[in-house]
């Protein structure tokens, strides 16, 4: 789950939490972000749950939020994540898509069948990501 979207709903659960108070919203936020990138989820669950408020439109609009970050908290360990050296946004993985497929397959006049375009684009990352090699000996084990 990429980070920044994680952080474009605490802003969507503070401000259904506390609308009445705009300065509060923005910290709370802020905060919640922080506690984000620490894998503390559980605990910014836990203060959302409490501050729950009564009126039912914002309770309804919190209670969404809650629900996101529920299902998706297996998705947003961001600490561990980056402990373990991998990226929390999705910018490189759209870099990654635009250089490994935009850079082979959109170019002027090119068009592709899905079959061959998967063709190339498995060589095209088996050469990028060195594992042509790889590539190429399973071929030679599924031909025999």
């Amino acid at each position: 789950m990429d980070f920044y979207h994680a952080g474009e709903h605490l802003s969507l659960l503070a401000e259904a939490l506390y609308s009445a108070d705009a300065p509060r919203v923005q910290a709370q936020a802020k905060i919640w972000r922080e506690m984000l990138l620490e894998d503390r989820l559980q605990e910014i669950l836990a203060q959302a749950r409490k501050d729950l408020p009564d009126i039912p439109a914002p309770r309804s609009a919190a209670e969404k939020q809650i629900a996101y970050f529920e299902t998706n908290s297996s998705r947003m360990t961001y600490a561990t994540f980056r402990s373990q050296g991998l990226f929390i946004g999705s910018g490189i993985v759209e870099a990654g898509c635009k250089t490994v497929v935009g850079k082979r397959l959109k170019n002027s006049g090119m068009f592709w069948s899905v079959k061959g375009a998967q063709n190339i684009l498995d060589l095209r990352t088996a050469l990028l990501s060195n594992r042509f090699d790889d590539l190429w000996l399973a071929r030679d084990k599924k031909a025999a």
